[in-house]
């Protein structure tokens, strides 16, 4: 299968995807990613130690306050509020640089995944992630060029389409949001950062992917935009990846405007968030093929 050509699509996916590409290739659709994408990367070595979940950056967090891994009886429910603990007990420069040593950003390097999307015409790129995998994945990528903003005040002068930088960049553009105190004051600290997102939204189609609907900064960005637009007034946006939420979390993403594009329903996917993805991102690519393949087609 070459890259533009799509294989099977389930039926009930189809029309998400078609109203997702059509709004992309008419300079429409925005894309939110999340830590889930750059579980994607490429190791440099065979001993890369891999992306942490939240469950692990969590177990991290406590294995600092307490001096020992957590067990069943002792099991937190709140990583924010960990990241709180972290930081009253060692300061806030040990907190980054937890962050700094459990997410290896050095020791990968972008994989294909992160080179289609940037191929593709999205208005902007908004990420939750420090890592800087979709910077560098930039310099593979000659058909568009996105400009990195890392904090608010660049946001003034930069011009689309853009990298946006939500929660901060490695190595040193601070603060990394983590902390439940680091949530709380969000809206007001990094209001341009929420204005920019809200808007976006209300001009394009949003799609998000990495995340797995339960996060929190999936949570967190969804209550922020509800927070400005109104629960009538919010936009539907596309929540995209392989999942195995129950009916009830299907029924809240739907309360929530957010339409769930489930691609385990693709063969041979299951939950294998990589292949996924490609094939998300390759119907993308294929409808960019065929609607230039029909233009040549009406110019003869």
């Amino acid at each position: 299968m070459s890259k533009t050509t799509p294989s099977f699509v389930p039926d009930n996916l189809r029309p998400y995807l078609n109203e997702i590409a059509e709004r992309l290739f008419s300079g429409h659709a925005a894309v939110m990613v999340g830590a889930g994408f750059s579980k994607n990367a490429t190791p440099n070595s065979a001993s890369g130690s891999g992306f942490p979940d939240w469950s692990q950056l969590g177990d991290i967090f406590y294995e600092k306050i307490h001096g020992k891994k957590p067990d069943n009886q002792s099991k937190y429910l709140n990583v924010l509020k960990l990241a709180d603990e972290v930081q009253a007990a060692f300061g806030r420069p040990a907190l980054d640089q937890i962050l700094r040593n459990a997410i290896p950003d050095d020791d990968y390097e972008p994989s294909s995944l992160h080179k289609k999307l940037l191929t593709l015409p999205w208005s902007d790129i908004f990420t939750t992630n420090y890592d800087t995998l979709l910077e560098r994945a930039r310099n593979a990528v000659t058909s568009k060029r996105y400009e990195v903003v890392v904090n608010k005040e660049d946001l003034i002068n930069s011009e689309k389409p853009r990298i946006v930088k939500l929660h901060g960049s490695f190595p040193s553009d601070p603060p990394f949001i983590i902390t439940e105190e680091d949530y709380r004051c969000y809206p007001e600290n990094f209001a341009p950062f929420v204005n920019t997102v809200r808007q976006a939204l209300l001009e394009n189609t949003l799609c998000l992917i990495g995340f797995s609907g339960d996060d929190p900064n999936f949570l967190q960005w969804i209550g922020w935009i509800r927070d400005n637009l109104g629960q009538q007034n919010s936009p539907k946006m596309y929540l995209i990846g392989p999942f195995s939420l129950s009916e009830a979390q299907k029924k809240l993403l739907e309360r929530r405007n957010i339409v769930l594009v489930d691609l385990s329903e693709y063969p041979n996917v299951s939950r294998n968030h990589y292949k996924a993805l490609e094939q998300f991102l390759d119907y993308l690519l294929s409808r960019k093929a065929e609607d230039n393949r029909l233009a040549r087609r009406a110019r003869r």
